[in-house]
């Protein structure tokens, strides 16, 4: 936001010297937007080059811990370890990786202020970081505020209207979002109808999947939609969407059993 308005003072202050000054007339006004507008355009750049470096950095970090995490507990599993016990040991791995992003954004904060909107986008970074920490008190207090510009981070706002009871507004969330990412809102249908058949409203979840269907032509949607339509409700699945169902916490994905180990004499 002090970036436009900077832009607006030099953009005045060249006017009014070009116009009462030179007397430039109409060549004033020109020259002065000119510069006002290159001004801004070039801080905005800058600030959008720097955010985009932090972020990247953050994501890179986020996935180097992951890909070690990864190697470690293959590695303990190939040794035999109790899968619930080695389970927890990386959650809470997880959490610590979690955290430390979460704490990186404040990098960000100095720039939200020269920038409009910035300070929204970089709460949905952090909504996404708090909610996958499972802090959900601070994710409501700060969904308001934040930019919701993916289809996970509208699911995670339904969700939360959703534990909380709020059917009207879980209802608005979903038409609003449903209809902004179209073809691109398969994860917004699948939550919605899932929701639905929690609360046994069977014919509504089955138009929430047809609609879905004909939005997106998503094959989930449409064998999700001829299961409750065939009354087969025990084979409605998600989980054919992976991580983005699973990051909602609405299911637990289904774990392996672990694998017997055949001692060679």
């Amino acid at each position: 936001m002090l970036t436009l308005l900077l832009s607006l003072l030099v953009m005045a202050g060249l006017w009014a010297g070009l116009h009462f000054g030179a007397h430039w007339g109409v060549w004033s006004v020109v020259l002065a937007v000119l510069l006002g507008g290159g001004l801004y355009v070039g801080a905005m750049f800058l600030i959008r080059r720097r955010i985009t470096a932090l972020m990247t950095g953050i994501q890179a970090r986020i996935t180097d811990k992951n890909n070690a995490l990864m190697r470690k507990y293959q590695h303990l599993g190939n040794r035999g370890g109790d899968v619930k016990r080695l389970m927890g040991m990386a959650r809470k791995d997880q959490e610590v990786i979690l955290s430390e992003a979460l704490d990186a954004t404040r990098q960000m904060d100095p720039y939200a202020r020269w920038s409009p909107l910035l300070d929204r986008q970089i709460n949905a970074v952090r909504v996404q970081f708090l909610y996958q920490l499972r802090r959900f008190d601070e994710v409501d207090k700060l969904l308001p505020k934040a930019l919701l510009t993916d289809p996970v981070l509208s699911c995670m706002k339904m969700c939360r209207e959703y534990q909380r009871g709020e059917e009207a507004a879980l209802q608005k969330t979903y038409d609003k979002y449903r209809k902004k990412f179209k073809v691109n809102a398969t994860l917004i249908y699948a939550t919605y109808a899932w929701m639905l058949l929690r609360k046994k409203q069977t014919e509504k979840a089955r138009q929430v999947l047809l609609d879905g269907k004909k939005a997106t032509e998503n094959e989930i949607l449409e064998k999700n939609w001829e299961h409750v339509t065939n009354d087969r409700l025990s084979q409605f699945s998600n989980a054919g969407l992976g991580e983005s169902w699973y990051a909602l916490f609405l299911e637990e994905p289904k774990q392996p059993k672990p694998r017997t180990q055949v001692r060679r004499f």
